[in-house]
């Protein structure tokens, strides 16, 4: 546009002046051989990060992946309607437990005295550790998960499974009635296999951890439990453990002197 002479005035280009305007953009716009380089470079650069990174991370890798994958079964999952029962894979798993367990009533009232035996070892020992050994966090650990099981168990009370397999020999003993959610049989356990591993008792640890599976899948096939209430008996030994150890350093607690023959001063 040109405004001399009285107006303005408009000019068109010619059809060579077009061409030769839109292959001066083409050219611009087209990359050089150093700038494909350069981005290759950096493509490449980033690709080595990301290898080096997975290699010395495999285990972020493998939980991404499975992000992915729960995401997608969650998204297409049928729902459990009101009407039925809930699901447990772990019920599903051991249905030939529950099947030979209903059958042999007498074996059913065996493994429930074991299983019971196997939760006096565990008080016994979290009780020795305060009054013979004088430690605290083992009692303490117990006394936050018992208190926390007691306050989610009530707040949501799931139903009593359709197949489960009642014992008097059973703790607590007597058939009486207990919360579901989440089993304080496996965070006892936990919370004492943790301390003896503190003490290198290794050997009693480890017997600790084979008694807790094999309670684990007895509570599964006399429906005793809901999976999800011994995988969070799992982790709730874990926290409170963790926690009863932090309330120790907070309050710089030393060993006390609880053991019944200290002698008198």
């Amino acid at each position: 546009m040109d405004t001399t002479n009285g107006g303005p005035h408009y000019y068109t280009l010619l059809p060579r002046q077009r061409r030769s305007t839109t292959a001066m953009t083409t050219k611009t716009r087209t990359p050089t051989p150093a700038a494909k380089n350069a981005a290759a470079a950096a493509a490449a650069a980033m690709c080595k990060r990301w290898g080096l990174g997975a290699r010395r991370h495999p285990a972020i890798v493998i939980l991404a992946m499975s992000l992915v994958f729960f995401m997608g079964v969650e998204y297409t999952l049928l729902m459990v309607p009101p009407s039925s029962p809930p699901f447990d894979l772990g019920f599903v798993m051991t249905r030939w437990l529950n099947a030979v367990l209903a059958k042999r009533p007498a074996l059913n009232t065996f493994l429930a005295g074991l299983n019971t035996v196997f939760v006096g070892m565990q008080t016994a020992y979290i009780l020795w550790t305060f009054l013979v050994e004088g430690r605290l966090r083992p009692g303490v650990a117990a006394l936050f998960m018992f208190t926390c099981r007691g306050i989610l168990g009530y707040s949501t009370q799931l139903p009593l499974p359709q197949e489960f397999l009642g014992s008097g020999a059973d703790f607590p003993v007597g058939n009486v009635s207990f919360f579901l959610f989440f089993s304080g049989h496996v965070a006892g356990a936990v919370i004492a296999s943790l301390d003896m591993r503190r003490l290198q008792r290794t050997e009693l640890a480890w017997l600790f951890d084979v008694l807790n599976a094999l309670q684990a899948l007895r509570l599964l096939g006399t429906r005793g439990h809901y999976t999800i209430d011994l995988a969070v008996g799992v982790g709730a030994g874990l926290l409170f453990d963790y926690l009863a150890g932090k309330y120790e350093e907070g309050k710089k607690l030393a060993p006390v002197n609880t053991s019944l023959y200290a002698p008198l001063s």
